[in-house]
């Protein structure tokens, strides 16, 4: 993502619509069918955290332009193997590379470790309303994967997606007000077209082969490779992902 679109995005975070965006993905990160467990949480994107600190996640950190850490999204500074549980807002649609933010997704999770993806849906009034936009302007002039690709390459990967949510079902109105007089649609779109919202919240757990339960090695508490390491380009040994 470049620096350009990246600024706007930021501040589009801040409107109206973005604050709505961010207030239904919270609501949804707080009542997971599957619990967060494990100690180290990342989020990536966003301008304030999705994900409130709970006894089980001790350490949080978040990536952004002003978060904790600020880095590429395509070769995150994280050792491999060492986060528990990753969160992604809405960073696949704007990526120079979204297939390499997957695979390095995948190469910083511990064995288990979910996955939480926030993404734009295609088929929805979001959707629609980007095909009839310019599309030089955010959140529009991103690209809207569909669910079937985004699984596809979530299996290449050895992800199994475990759980899915649907939320904003109604228009995406610029103007506060109109998004407050049309919060019927809610009701109506969770109940009518489940599978329409505009936002779709994605689970998946990163399993490995074999699948039997194995007792995992003790992992030291540390999030950063150490620092004769750091200038070191971390990169997969092997990469497995989809090209």
């Amino acid at each position: 993502m470049n620096e350009h679109k990246q600024l706007h995005l930021h501040e589009w975070w801040h409107s109206s619509l973005g604050e709505f965006v961010t207030q239904e993905e919270q609501a949804v990160l707080k009542t997971l069918d599957h619990p967060l467990l494990g100690y180290f949480f990342v989020q990536v994107g966003g301008v304030q955290h999705h994900y409130l600190k709970t006894n089980q996640l001790i350490s949080q950190s978040m990536v952004s332009a002003n978060g904790d850490v600020q880095a590429s999204i395509e070769a995150l500074p994280f050792k491999s193997h060492s986060i528990d549980n990753l969160l992604l807002v809405h960073l696949l649609e704007y990526a120079r590379d979204p297939h390499q933010v997957l695979r390095e997704s995948e190469r910083v999770l511990a064995a288990d470790g979910k996955l939480i993806l926030c993404r734009f849906n295609p088929w929805s009034l979001w959707g629609l309303r980007r095909l009839f936009s310019w599309q030089d302007s955010v959140p529009w002039s991103g690209h809207f994967f569909t669910q079937t690709r985004l699984a596809d390459w979530l299996a290449l990967l050895n992800f199994e997606i475990i759980e899915q949510h649907k939320v904003a079902f109604r228009p995406p109105f610029s103007k506060a007000k109109w998004l407050v007089k049309s919060r019927f649609f809610e009701r109506w779109g969770k109940r009518f077209w489940p599978f329409f919202g505009g936002v779709s919240i994605l689970v998946a757990t990163k399993r490995t082969i074999p699948l039997t339960p194995i007792k995992q090695p003790w992992r030291q508490r540390q999030l950063f490779p150490q620092p004769s390491f750091v200038s070191k380009l971390i990169t997969r040994e092997k990469s497995d992902g989809p090209r």
